[in-house]
């Protein structure tokens, strides 16, 4: 009789997967971290601009006064940004999922779903803070809020309104950072406003270019803004310059530093009218590094057969209430 062995191909085996399911992918959310947020209501995002027009003169004794000025107030206003993720799962993969041993993650596989779409929501309006155009229902971006001194902003026109200006550098070309610009800009917009910035984010390249203008580069493990103290982990650096945190941010738009004021920027959210607030965090987005408040919501959608349907969503604007104390430097060349 032949000499057959029993080998691996010849059994019938379970798979086992071990462990949980490991995500690969980047959905770090570094500006939804550093900036507050905050619950709005109404049906837009809304604010009143007061700027200059107000005047003071030296008189003659006696003089009666006959120049009489008010400082001028104009209504700032941001439509709401819509943002949702839609997902369904076929009542099979469900109780497939249910009944398999593992990977454990895949149990609940309607909860992952959710979960994963959560990330993935986070990660485009992460997307949009820096670049959304700010018609219909996106979100105004940075690059329209503080990238511009003559466009309109909430409504606001620019070029009439030096008030509702930004600081905005462009040299032209691709220009190397340095020390003394980065001081210069921090310098002006303090003169322009009367406040510094305290944060700067910025790419992973321009944040290189920076951290080389160091012979030892000092890093923080912690960034003081008006939302609390922000604790910059493992996905996270910073870098302190005169009294301003550079924080890398992979959305970021590449070859420029924003400068921002965490006390006038903030991402303002429009909770679901449905649900009481004290509920309203039971679905938060997770980048992997801790939760993001956004006031999402799941949605279940109407059935079709075997399969269940669902979405979320999240309502939300960033709002940039005093342009003046941030800015924009562009053309910075990356390392």
């Amino acid at each position: 009789m032949a000499d057959v062995p029993q080998t691996l191909a010849l059994i019938t085996l379970a798979q086992e997967y071990r462990g949980d399911i490991i995500r690969q992918i980047n959905r770090r959310v570094t500006l939804l971290k550093l900036l507050r947020i905050t619950r709005g209501a109404g049906q837009n995002v809304a604010w009143v601009a007061e700027g200059d027009g107000a005047t003071a003169e030296n008189y003659s004794e006696g003089a009666d006064a006959s120049n009489f000025t008010s400082d001028e107030q104009d209504p700032a206003t941001l439509s709401w940004g819509l943002y949702r993720a839609p997902f369904k799962v076929t009542k099979l993969a469900m109780d497939a999922a249910a009944t398999s041993r593992n990977p454990v993650g895949n149990r609940a596989l309607l909860a992952r779903n959710m979960a994963n779409s959560a990330a993935k929501l986070a990660d485009l309006v992460e997307d949009d803070l820096f670049n959304g155009a700010g018609t219909g229902t996106l979100i105004a971006g940075l690059d329209v809020a503080i990238g511009d001194t003559t466009n309109t902003y909430a409504n606001i026109v620019r070029g009439s309104n030096a008030y509702w200006q930004p600081y905005v550098v462009d040299p032209g070309s691709a220009t190397n950072i340095s020390i003394a610009q980065i001081r210069t800009d921090i310098g002006q917009i303090g003169e322009n406003c009367g406040e510094s910035p305290d944060i700067a984010v910025c790419s992973t390249g321009v944040f290189n270019a920076v951290a080389n203008l160091f012979d030892t580069n000092r890093r923080w493990n912690m960034v003081n803004t008006s939302r609390g103290q922000i604790k910059l982990d493992a996905g996270y650096e910073g870098i302190e310059v005169d009294g301003c945190m550079f924080v890398k941010a992979f959305k970021a738009t590449a070859n420029q530093i924003y400068y921002l004021n965490s006390d006038h920027a903030e991402i303002q959210t429009l909770p679901d009218a449905r649900v009481p607030f004290e509920v309203m965090d039971a679905l938060s987005a997770d980048d992997g590094y801790g939760s993001v408040p956004l006031d999402m919501m799941f949605e279940p959608l109407a059935k079709t057969g075997p399969l269940t349907k669902g979405e979320v969503l999240t309502t939300v604007q960033l709002k940039i209430e005093r342009p003046n104390t941030c800015g924009v430097r562009k053309n910075v060349t990356a390392a």
